[in-house]
């Protein structure tokens, strides 16, 4: 049975969609989970109809445009509060509970992070001139992780803002042929918006890592990688985020010439700095 509120919709009007429209119908009931993060363009083109058959539709159901229905979204992805669990008396619930959340929180990334171009990101990651990584506040730790995989198969792999400098140095000089990586994880720094604005100016390709609440911020970028950070308890969680760098950079190690880590393990023992017993 349909349980959101779009899918109760599409399946009251079903039998008197037209061909395009059922299409259509067909591609939202099972990409719904995505849909937060597409636009009206976006949506014609990957349910294969043109722009007017997805104006009319959501029309038919009732609302003004798919923009209210993707805001609807994604109001409902971000609006969870957290629920505190009483460590002192119930450590069960609360280990329970974050179990239950983070299986959530993985399962939605990794269905996400299907429907993305995998392989134009990851020629990206490996090809670019320069490799650019972005992250501040608690994106940091997540953009750091970003370029320690990185840099274990190519060269010229940078982290900003360094301590206790701007971003403005950092992006002056972006050409056609660099990537940049922006970590913007929830509650992020105000700067966020407008630097994803100047970078959109730039040459350069962008790749935006964020949660839910942050995905108002993909027209800026030319690929978007949701993360979701729901907790049980004041805190967000950021394991999705860390596993999906995971999955992205083992996805590029299997494309990736091997010779750079052999050298680096060649580093490694020329300047013992690794315990090898573990």
């Amino acid at each position: 049975m349909a349980s959101s509120e779009l899918a109760q919709r599409i399946c009251q009007y079903l039998e008197r969609l037209s061909p395009k429209e059922r299409q259509l119908a067909d591609f939202l009931l099972t990409h719904e989970a995505e849909l937060a993060i597409y636009s009206s363009a976006d949506m014609a083109r990957l349910a294969d109809v043109s722009k007017p058959v997805v104006s009319r539709f959501f029309k038919r159901l009732g609302y003004e445009s798919f923009a209210q229905v993707r805001s609807n979204l994604r109001r409902d992805v971000s609006s969870g509060s957290p629920q505190f669990v009483d460590l002192d008396n119930n450590l069960e619930q609360l280990l329970s509970a974050h179990q239950a959340q983070e299986t959530r929180n993985w399962q939605q990334t990794l269905l996400g992070l299907q429907s993305q171009p995998l392989d134009a990101i990851v020629s990206a990651l490996l090809q670019s001139s320069r490799v650019l990584v972005i992250g501040q506040r608690n994106s940091y730790p997540v953009a750091l992780h970003w370029r320690q995989q990185l840099i274990q198969m190519r060269r010229s792999v940078w982290l900003a803002p360094q301590p206790g400098q701007t971003l403005a140095e950092e992006i002056t000089d972006l050409a056609f042929d660099d990537l940049v990586v922006v970590v913007a994880l929830s509650r992020r720094a105000k700067v966020i918006k407008a630097l994803l604005r100047a970078l959109s100016s730039s040459e350069a390709k962008v790749l935006l890592v964020t949660d839910p609440s942050g995905l108002e911020l993909t027209t800026y970028a030319d690929w978007t990688l949701p993360c979701h950070q729901l907790s049980p308890g004041g805190f967000a969680s950021y394991a999705s985020a860390m596993a999906l760098v995971n999955v992205v950079c083992n996805l590029c190690l299997n494309v990736s010439h091997k010779p750079r880590i052999s050298q680096i393990d060649q580093s490694y023992q020329d300047l013992d700095e690794l315990d090898t017993t573990l």
